[in-house]
């Protein structure tokens, strides 16, 4: 191979170190991304936008998360979901959302099942409602506070389980005498 001429070279068959084509589709590797998923399987989801240079009149409701960047002028209902007022955002109207958190500027009520965040550099103009408010340090907020006190669902179960608890000891007891008179009390016998 070092000391060959010219003529041997040309003379020997040139060896592929590619495979045949039919071994190709054999090793045919996946492809290194996963395959597209509906959005109802994906485990988080991306927030809908509404853009820097959108403006909207009227109001929005939804189920979504929702990332304001741009301007709306009327109310936002989100009561499951989550709603970003990122720092180019202005809200003008009422917000309902399960957590609100504004980096730019809202004037109107905002109420939130869960929490409220109001970040540094942020402008909240309205009354505020929510179990689990928060205002940063150099934040504007003029208006009203409300926390909410959201009752946890073991309480909702507790009555029952003392009402049960009851029936025993109620049964224990023996059962007293009917009295004659009903406006006279019931004779207690030691015995």
């Amino acid at each position: 191979m070092w000391n060959r001429n010219k003529k041997e070279e040309d003379d020997t068959p040139m060896r592929s170190t590619a495979p045949a084509p039919e071994t190709m589709r054999d090793t045919y590797a996946a492809p290194a991304y996963p395959a597209r998923r509906s959005i109802e399987d994906a485990p988080t989801r991306a927030a809908a936008v509404i853009g820097k240079s959108v403006v909207v009149t009227g109001e929005i409701t939804g189920k979504e998360d929702l990332l304001v960047d741009g301007r709306v002028e009327g109310d936002i209902d989100l009561p499951e979901n989550r709603l970003t007022v990122g720092v180019g955002g202005h809200v003008e109207g009422g917000v309902k959302a399960r957590e609100i958190v504004v980096y730019g500027v809202v004037h109107g009520n905002m109420e939130a099942g869960e929490r409220v965040e109001i970040k540094k550099n942020a402008k909240v103009i309205g009354d505020l409602r929510a179990s689990r408010p928060v205002i940063e340090d150099e934040a504007y907020f003029k208006g009203n506070v409300e926390t909410i006190r959201v009752d946890p669902p073991k309480q909702a179960a507790r009555p029952a389980a003392v009402a049960a608890a009851a029936v025993p000891v109620a049964a224990a007891q023996p059962a007293a005498a009917p009295a004659a008179n009903p406006g006279t009390p019931p004779e207690i016998r030691r015995g």
